[in-house]
């Protein structure tokens, strides 16, 4: 069996082989000059395939995430691309119905940016999960569907939608914690990993973004008798 560019360089360095590794040195060894741009290219097409890897995180030969078990990071993957494209999807129409029903001007804007996520989120997965070989099939969480079902009655006010983000995403830091984890633990699709990196990032930025405009909006009012004081 040949042996890789990187495998020559662990040998030559005494030093074990993984995925993160041999991202490092193919890239240290491509600036270096010490292979072509064609050897570059074809060793990182082998990496991004998993080629010589078991997909395996330590599980008995499986792939553990999310508290669960898989027979490899490939299908824990593609699970969670499924998975992730129905959940933006949703979110996508739930800000959308949100902006066309919203009266307080000053999160308007904001809603629909925060619809303009979710929806590029949902049509990025969706496309690597295609070019994975897999389809889309997951359904929408009950969670997702009460959501939707609140946020798109037009008898609750903007500052009640905001109380309902609140209460199920009270930290999104804490939220999307395991989505994090999980993309430290990819070690052959590097192309998803730093996706979902840059996902997690988006979703934190719209969820803080929420609890500000509901923490902002929800204040108690100032009393009368504080308005009085200062007349005098």
């Amino acid at each position: 069996m040949a042996v890789s560019a990187t495998e020559e360089l662990a040998a030559k360095e005494g030093l074990p082989m993984n995925r993160d590794f041999e991202f490092k040195q193919l890239l240290r060894a491509y600036r270096a000059g010490i292979i072509s741009e064609k050897t570059f290219e074809t060793e990182m097409a082998a990496l991004e395939h998993g080629q010589g890897a078991n997909g395996s995180n330590g599980t008995a030969g499986g792939f553990r995430a999310f508290g669960k078990n898989y027979a490899s990071e490939r299908e824990a993957v593609l699970t969670f691309l499924d998975m992730a494209q129905a959940a933006e999807a949703n979110g996508a129409v739930i800000f959308d119905n949100w902006a066309k029903l919203c009266t307080t001007d000053c999160i308007r804007s904001g809603i629909k940016m925060v619809a303009e996520r979710e929806r590029y989120h949902a049509r990025v997965f969706e496309n690597r999960l295609h070019e994975l070989g897999g389809k889309c099939s997951a359904p929408v969480s009950e969670e997702g569907r009460k959501f939707l079902e609140s946020i798109s009655d037009p008898k609750i006010k903007d500052t009640e939608k905001l109380l309902i983000h609140n209460r199920l995403v009270p930290d999104p830091a804490a939220r999307f914690k395991s989505i994090c984890e999980f993309a430290e633990l990819i070690k052959e699709d590097l192309e998803t990993k730093e996706m979902v990196k840059l996902f997690v990032e988006d979703e934190i930025s719209s969820g803080n973004w929420l609890n500000s405009a509901c923490a902002a909006l929800n204040a108690p009012a100032t009393s009368k008798s504080d308005s009085m004081m200062e007349q005098v």
